[in-house]
């Protein structure tokens, strides 16, 4: 049956918005760069989906007549966003052309049959429980920045180790994420009716996952949450997100962090460092991003050298009172950790100049990042 339907254009932008990520990403199937359109009584549900991710949302509507059809997204999305119009009207005709009016603008879009369209996969709603949407939020924002793109040898790294954990009576999710050449764990408190959700050993959300999971918490206070053996799944009045979860192991980051001694502690003025390591990162080598770091009793001199512009140098006071130290390491680093944390002061524990470091806060509560040293 050919549908008939017309929408508010702000619903069908947020919806239409939601799904680019998705349907954008160019896969061997063309049906994947189209959003699935049903329509129902008083209502549509747009589909997207890249086999890794599916995104079914609601939008309220006024109905006339009920059908289904694929239509492409992205043209979808560009359409609603330019239109002025505060309504968008649809109509299908022969052979799978829709027309669109939005104000005084028409158009005429090509949409392709349902039938080749992926089935979206089935979820268990029982294994579900309601969570706070800033407690992912919070974990995904500390630990993000820190996953490895996707040319990392180690597949695994390409996703994010989901847990959860108890200390006595208290619970908590943690987030854990590496590149290799660095680590990131961010644990939040939770409530107590999180101990129903069921973990698998590992937990891994990949990359893509995280970020949609991020959007998925915006303009949101809770929302269901359930992990299964092959997906993670999230479900709010309007929204139905599931994720594929990867397969793999992950870094033993719990030895990584006991090998580290705690006896040669630096405490430093976070924002002072922040700003510092910015203005020497202008002078870096643009693939290594290496600042040479030197400690002293209460003083910190930071350097860095580039090839074609110059170098550049900036020292200010730390509280130090252990053996001098000249380190290499990689600025970035180091200042992704900084942007996300809160605390006055940080301190970084490292022993010596093949060491890694440790920074924490006692306002950043846990938080915990770990650099690797660079060989300068």
């Amino acid at each position: 049956m050919a549908f008939h339907f017309s929408v508010a254009r702000e619903d069908f932008l947020r919806a239409i918005g939601a799904q680019q990520n998705i349907t954008s990403k160019k896969g061997t199937l063309a049906i994947l760069s189209n959003v699935l359109v049903e329509v129902e009584e008083n209502r549509i549900i747009l589909t997207g989906t890249d086999l890794e991710i599916g995104l079914k949302q609601t939008v309220p509507a006024e109905v006339f007549e009920k059908g289904v059809l694929t239509l492409p997204a992205k043209k979808l999305f560009e359409l609603a966003r330019e239109s002025n119009s505060p309504a968008i009207t649809f109509q299908e005709k022969e052979k799978n052309w829709v027309d669109i009016t939005a104000g005084s603008s028409q158009y005429k879009l090509a949409g392709m049959e349902s039938d080749e369209f992926p089935k979206f996969p089935e979820y268990d709603e029982k294994k579900m429980v309601e969570v706070e949407a800033d407690v992912f939020s919070d974990l995904i924002d500390k630990t993000i920045f820190s996953i490895a793109q996707d040319k990392e040898n180690m597949y695994s790294l390409t996703s994010a180790l989901f847990q959860k954990y108890k200390e006595g009576d208290t619970l908590f999710l943690k987030m854990i994420t590496s590149d290799g050449h660095r680590l990131t764990i961010m644990s939040k408190e939770v409530d107590k009716k999180i101990d129903k959700l069921d973990f698998n050993p590992i937990t891994l959300i990949p990359r893509r996952g995280i970020q949609e999971i991020r959007k998925f918490c915006e303009d949101k206070n809770t929302f269901r949450f359930g992990v299964e053996k092959k997906q993670a799944v999230l479900q709010s009045e309007e929204s139905l997100l599931i994720i594929r979860l990867m397969q793999g192991e992950f870094p033993d980051f719990e030895s990584i962090i006991k090998v580290i001694s705690r006896d040669n502690v630096v405490e430093i003025d976070r924002l002072r460092f922040l700003e510092a390591l910015k203005r020497i990162n202008l002078f870096t080598e643009d693939m290594f991003k290496a600042v040479k770091i030197e400690i002293t009793t209460d003083h910190m001199l930071l350097t860095s050298q580039n090839a074609d512009y110059g170098s550049a140098k900036d020292e200010f006071d730390v509280i130090y009172s252990g053996e001098p130290l000249s380190l290499g390491f990689n600025c970035r680093y180091f200042i992704d950790a900084l942007q996300v944390m809160e605390g006055k002061t940080v301190k970084a524990y490292i022993s010596s100049d093949e060491s890694p470091c440790l920074i924490m806060s006692d306002d950043d509560e846990g938080f915990t990042s770990i650099v690797m040293p660079m060989k300068l």
